[in-house]
This record gives structure tokens, sequence and C-alpha cells, in this order.
């Protein structure tokens, strides 16, 4: 048989540790009626006198005292419990598995984990680096930045914000190339992208424009596509974070600057409330803190 009611429990565990009604009342910080009702429920329930009350004091029977012991291991057990739950929340330790896409992980998180493993030292990070849409639960993980719109709507998402997109080019490709003045100019140029496939959808001084371009060169990580197009190749659509080292030493240049790309979305997925993984919880919202950073320095 499985008691429902816990408290009366509780409230039973007390009164056999204080003596008395009173004594439990005060220790629960109850009302002495409500005590006697929980025992006289538990009593009910159980099909058995626990206590035998007198007008001064109250002793408890023989299944009484068996119950009692029963009851403080229950009290204290919850008790350690709960400590132990805080303690994690407090304190967090264990292993936290991440999914990452290649640049963000070396660009942003490679230089944060520093920070992150300072603040918490009983966390440990593993993380697995690959621009594959990873499966969370076959993979083990708990969880994943995505860039770009979601598809999994099972996911809980958290956002990190977007991230400044460039049309950009190396010097000496555009001096041996031309500079192209308009969307449709970038026909006939050497394209690096990630897919063979890259659509190129900007708002220009005459509204909005869509463009489907055929990749030259195509590779399946924004680093490496940087690093094609510093190296002379051709013109790209590349995240902010990667392109401003060469913006600001002249390494790269912005191409059609009238025309605005849209944002990259930036997410935290996972699965389950945030709170039921306080490591996830803790490093969703440092990575929040570190975005917000690099969004104030491209800012600057």
């Amino acid at each position: 048989m499985i008691y429902r009611n816990l408290n009366h429990l509780a409230t039973f565990a007390a009164l056999a540790e204080t003596g008395s009604f009173a004594g439990a009342a005060r220790r629960l910080r109850l009302p002495t009626s409500t005590v006697s009702e929980h025992v006289a429920a538990l009593e009910k329930n159980l099909g058995l006198q626990l206590v035998i009350r007198t007008t001064r004091n109250s002793r408890l029977t023989e299944a009484g005292q068996l119950l009692a012991q029963g009851a403080a291991r229950m009290v204290t057990e919850v008790a350690e419990t709960l400590a132990g739950v805080e303690a994690l929340v407090e304190r967090p330790t264990g292993t936290l598995r991440l999914s990452l896409p290649f640049a963000f992980a070396a660009e942003i998180v490679g230089p944060a984990v520093a920070r992150f493993a300072a603040l918490y030292p009983g966390i440990r990070l593993d993380i697995q680096v690959s621009n594959q849409v990873e499966d969370l639960i076959a993979g083990g993980f708990d969880l994943a930045v995505r860039i770009g719109p979601l598809e999994d709507s099972s996911l809980i998402r958290r956002s990190l914000g977007t991230m400044p997109q460039d049309f950009v080019a190396s010097p000496g490709y555009l001096a041996q190339r031309g500079r192209p003045d308009s969307l449709a100019a970038l026909v006939g140029h050497c394209i690096v992208g990630t897919r063979p496939s890259v659509t190129v959808s900007a708002r220009g001084p005459m509204g909005p424009e869509t463009l489907v371009l055929d990749a030259q060169v195509a590779v399946n990580d924004p680093k490496t596509v940087l690093a094609v197009i510093r190296g002379g190749t051709g013109i790209g659509i590349v995240p902010r974070f990667l392109t401003q080292p060469g913006l600001e030493d002249g390494s790269l240049e912005i191409l059609l600057p009238d025309h605005r790309l849209p944002p990259a979305e930036m997410s935290i997925v996972h699965f389950g409330p945030g709170s039921a993984n306080p490591r996830a919880d803790l490093f969703s919202t440092f990575l929040q803190a570190e975005l917000q950073g690099w969004r104030d320095r491209l800012r600057g």
C-alpha cells in the first residue's frame, strides 16, 4: 500500500520527535489543530491507532513507534535529496554535451571556454563540432547551436540574436575582375559559398531583390569559405563575426554596401525546459552574454 499524503507522514515524524502535538506544531509552524487533523487522517487511512492521547501528554503505540522510525528516515532522505538538488543548481557538476557549428565554435565559443570553465569548474564540456545538423537525442546532446531558420518544431529555442552578413571579396580579386555595382552584376563572377547553389536575397535601393547563383567553389564551412575569399578566389556572403578582422586590416572589402543582407539567426536548441538541466541553462545564459559582447564590439 502506498500512502498518498506524505505531508501527514512528515507531521507524524515531527510529533514523534518532539513528543507532543504542540511541539510538532511549533516545529512545522502549523496550528496544533492541523497537526491533530494530519495524525487523525493517518490513523484513519491505516486503520491503526498510532498515538495514545491523554489530557497531559501523548505517547506512541507500538505501531506508531514503528511508523515513526520509517517516517523519520523519509524526512531525512527527502531533506538530503533536496539539498543535493539545490547544490546542483548552486554548484553544478557533471558533463555538458554540446553540438556546435565549426566557425561558431572556433571564433566565439572556443575563446570563451576558459571563462566558462573558471566560473563553473565542476562542469566538464564535451563539445562536438560539425556543420551537420545533429540529432540531439540520438547523439546524446544536451543542447546545440543552430544558425539559420529552425526546421525541427519539437525543439525548444532560446534566441542568441542575429549576426550581420556581408558581401565580401579581396582587394586583389576586385583589382583583377572588377567591382560589381548591382546584384545582377554578380553573375559571371566567381562565387564562393557553403552550397553549390547560392540564393542571394537583399534589400537594395529599389526594394527587395533575389538572385540565384551557381557557386564555382562550394565549401560546407563558412570559415573555410572566408579563407578561400581572402586568398583572392572570388566573392561570397560571410557572417560579420568572421569578416570583421579582414575588414579592419584591409584584406577584405564589402561589396554593394547599399544592399542589405538579412542577418543570420542564431539559436540554442534543446529538448524540455531549461530548468531540467541546470548545466545547459547556465551555458545558454553565458553564451547569450558572449554574443552580446560580440555585437557590441561589431557596433563599436
